[in-house]
């Protein structure tokens, strides 16, 4: 019912399928169950960014299908392994 897309200006929107509504309302987007997770935005992975990171240093992240987990590659071509959700802040992962 639901779609998250990360904007080129590095912004999370959720929009409502099929009318393509964006939905602002933070306690609503926070109720929302994902079937999947690719973004790199969001509080759920405020964890995978380095300390000092650059807006543009972690490219890519996918959550494991069964949801416990999340990796992420970035630009200096590592692949790292964090659990999911990652909500605190600069976890090194594995």
């Amino acid at each position: 019912s639901y779609l998250q897309v990360s904007t080129g200006a590095y912004k999370r929107q959720v929009h409502e399928v099929p009318l393509g509504k964006q939905i602002t309302d933070p306690t609503l987007i926070e109720k929302i169950t994902w079937a999947t997770w690719t973004s790199i935005l969001g509080d759920e992975v405020i964890g995978i960014w380095p300390r000092n990171a650059d807006k543009a240093d972690v490219n890519c992240a996918c959550v494991t299908h069964t949801g416990l987990n999340i990796v992420t590659g970035d630009d200096f071509g590592l692949v790292k392994l964090f659990d999911f959700p990652c909500t605190e802040k600069f976890v090194s992962g594995y």
